[in-house]
C-alpha cells in the first residue's frame, strides 16, 4: 500500500510540474513577433518590403557602406549639439528595416538612461537623432546564402552630456 501511494505521489508531482499555469500575467506572443507592422502615424507609406513573406531577422547581414566607423562619422557629422542637449545622458535604441532596394523604414525606438531604464529626452533632441538615422542612405540589404533579402537591424546611439559617444 505504501508503495502505491509513492507511485501516485510521483505521477501527480510529474503531472503538476509539467502543467502550465495560465493566468493573465502569461505573455501572449503574436504570430508576427519580430516583425514591425506598418503604422500610418509613424511610417513612410512609400517604404515597402520586396517580399513580406521572407524578411530576414539576422542583424549581422545588414551592412553599412564603409563599415561601423563610416556610419559613426556620418551620424556625428550631421549631429548638431545644442546647450539644452547637455542635460541628457543615455541611449537611443533604434530598430528599423532595410528592404532589398537598400531603402530604410519602419523605424521604432526606445530611449533609456545610463541604467537602461526607460526615460525620455527633449522632443527636439529625439527628433534630431531619429531624423539623422532616417536620412542615412548607405545601407546594404542582407545577402544570405546567395539570395537578396529584406531585413531588420538596430543601432544603439550612446549620448553623454549631449555628446554622441563613439563605440
Amino acid at each position: 500500500m505504501e508503495y502505491q501511494n509513492l507511485i501516485i505521489l510521483i505521477i501527480a508531482s510529474t503531472v503538476l510540474f509539467n502543467c502550465k499555469i495560465n493566468n493573465d500575467s502569461t505573455p501572449n506572443y503574436l504570430a508576427d513577433i519580430g516583425d514591425t507592422t506598418f503604422n500610418a502615424k509613424l511610417d513612410n507609406p512609400n517604404f515597402k518590403f520586396c517580399d513580406t513573406s521572407n524578411v530576414l531577422h539576422k542583424r549581422a547581414y545588414v551592412k553599412y557602406s564603409g563599415g561601423i566607423r563610416n556610419l559613426e562619422d556620418d551620424i556625428i557629422n550631421q549631429y548638431q549639439i545644442k546647450p539644452k542637449y547637455k542635460t541628457f545622458s543615455g541611449y537611443f535604441i533604434v530598430r528599423f528595416a532595410v528592404n532589398c532596394n537598400d531603402e530604410t523604414g519602419r523605424f521604432r525606438w526606445e530611449i533609456v538612461d545610463t541604467d537602461f531604464e526607460k526615460t525620455g529626452c527633449s522632443k527636439e533632441l529625439e527628433n534630431h537623432v531619429i531624423n539623422i538615422l532616417k536620412g542615412l542612405k548607405k545601407w546594404n540589404h542582407p545577402l544570405y546564402r546567395g539570395k537578396d533579402y529584406d531585413g531588420y537591424t538596430y543601432l544603439v546611439i550612446k549620448i553623454e552630456n549631449g555628446n554622441i559617444v563613439r563605440s
